[in-house]
């Protein structure tokens, strides 16, 4: 049990989890805030709003820019205080400030690619 518990915490430090979202332009550096707010958002937010595989379903919906543009209150509100029972509040967990990072590294992100019916494999 032990070494499983071990393995599992060696796989994720040295393949740390990669959000499939892509940024908007690849050539523009992440601020500080940004790159604080990417790391807040993997760990605590990621696992729900990032789907494992491309075909996989997520507990929340898929986080971008186009989301989060003119919605910025009611985005840090629902991260705040959560929303309905699947998203826990993080009130208690998160600062202001990474709250705000974390709003600041959603709008690099582009909206992730759908995958159509026909493109989905065979079962």
């Amino acid at each position: 049990m032990k070494f499983g518990v071990l393995f599992f915490l060696l796989l994720f430090a040295f393949f740390p989890v990669a959000s499939p979202a892509q940024q908007s332009n690849t050539k523009a550096a992440l601020t500080d805030n940004q790159k604080d707010g990417r790391r807040v958002f993997q760990q605590k937010c990621a696992m729900c709003h990032v789907p494992a595989t491309a075909t996989a379903k997520t507990l929340g919906p898929g986080l971008s820019k186009s989301l989060i543009v003119d919605n910025e209150d009611a985005i840090r509100d629902a991260i705040t205080n959560g929303q309905s029972n699947l998203m826990p509040g993080f009130k208690y967990i998160l600062t202001p400030t990474q709250i705000g990072n974390i709003i600041d590294y959603l709008k690099t992100l582009d909206s992730p690619a759908r995958v159509l019916s026909s493109e989905r494999p065979e079962r």
